[in-house]
């Protein structure tokens, strides 16, 4: 049944887009006209074309794209187990044909890191994937790159873009900075839950609101001034709370050194795979944001969906005409669906 479902799921989008539809599955028990190499289905793909990786048990290893495509997985469970996963994704342009992967979306898949490598790559989606070992990383002088609904390990290194939209993610606290390189007042981060943090690493000017900090033991807030910081919430349970807005940085409206009260509560400063990080009905973040939503990832027009939120067309009613059929009768099928929101 499930197959159906992405069979005609795919229909729906190839009919409404005009673009082909690769599917890669590396398993050998692969259906008949699936690739089981990724590169091969990028190389034969053109500009726009969409590209559905299966699940495998090991990873599709390094990518290179040099083209816009729209490559979808299968969402992430946040460990290093089953699922659509390459190990590093590169964004590069080519010269001879000249081509460029501006304007491609990368949604339900596991990295471990994104690197793009030329500044005139823009307009980056990069939606529910699990960023399993470092970084993304956006070479400088890029722009209109949207990074939300994901879990990342490390952080992202903006070097001075513009136009950069960081929202709805989990930052697992591996790396206390969390945001690397920024002084334009167009880099908005909005509505993430960042664990064991201390600061964002030489950022001035940035739009920081709705966001909740597990502040760590050590903070060197030289490294971020002139920051905006509107309705976030901090909470540090030890001695010395951290201050918002931090020192050098401007804002109203903030809580400091609160509990954020989540669903489960907080049993270290540091992110953990068993614990709920919705907040509870009295916490002091809930409907406290800007937009009155709560404060953190499930507040927002995106709230954080766990496994990836995978914007693929969605069948939003199927009736099966004649459900009991002989061998070898076409079964009838009506369905309602929405187109992917790219």
């Amino acid at each position: 049944m499930k197959n159906i479902f992405f069979t005609i799921a795919f229909l729906i989008f190839a009919l409404a887009s005009q673009a082909t539809i690769y599917h890669v599955d590396k398993n050998q028990n692969r259906p008949s006209g699936y690739y089981g190499d990724l590169v091969t289905a990028i190389n034969l793909a053109s500009a726009g074309d969409t590209i559905y990786l299966y699940p495998a048990s090991s990873d599709y290893g390094n990518i290179t794209i040099t083209k816009k495509v729209h490559l979808f997985g299968f969402g992430f469970d946040g460990t290093a187990g089953f699922g659509s996963r390459i190990y590093n994704l590169y964004l590069d342009t080519t010269t001879s044909p000249s081509s460029n992967p501006s304007g491609s979306t990368f949604q339900g898949i596991t990295f471990d890191n994104i690197i793009s490598n030329k500044s005139n790559i823009n307009n980056i989606g990069v939606y529910g994937c699990y960023i399993s070992s470092s970084y993304i990383k956006i070479a400088s002088g890029s722009s209109g790159w949207v990074i939300k609904n994901n879990l990342i390990k490390y952080y992202i290194q903006v070097n001075y873009c513009s136009n950069i939209l960081i929202a709805n993610n989990i930052f697992m606290g591996s790396n206390s900075y969390s945001i690397y390189y920024s002084t334009s007042s167009t880099v908005v981060v909005s509505n993430n839950l960042f664990f064991n943090f201390s600061h964002f690493y030489y950022t001035n000017n940035i739009s920081v609101n709705n966001n909740i900090f597990i502040c760590s033991g050590t903070t060197n807030q030289s490294y971020m001034e002139n920051n905006q910081f509107i309705n976030n919430l901090s909470w540090r349970s030890t001695a010395t709370p951290y201050p918002l807005p931090p020192v050098g940085n401007t804002g109203t409206g903030n809580k400091s050194n609160v509990d954020p009260l989540f669903e489960t509560g907080l049993s270290s400063g540091t992110f953990d795979y068993t614990k709920d990080y919705h907040l509870q009905s009295s916490s002091p973040g809930k409907n406290a944001g800007t937009d009155g939503t709560d404060i953190g990832p499930y507040g927002g027009t995106n709230p954080f969906i766990w496994g990836g939120a995978i914007t693929i067309p969605q069948i939003t009613e199927m009736v099966i005409r004649n459900p009991v059929v002989n061998q070898g009768t076409n079964i009838n099928v009506k369905v309602k669906a929405k187109k992917a929101d790219l």
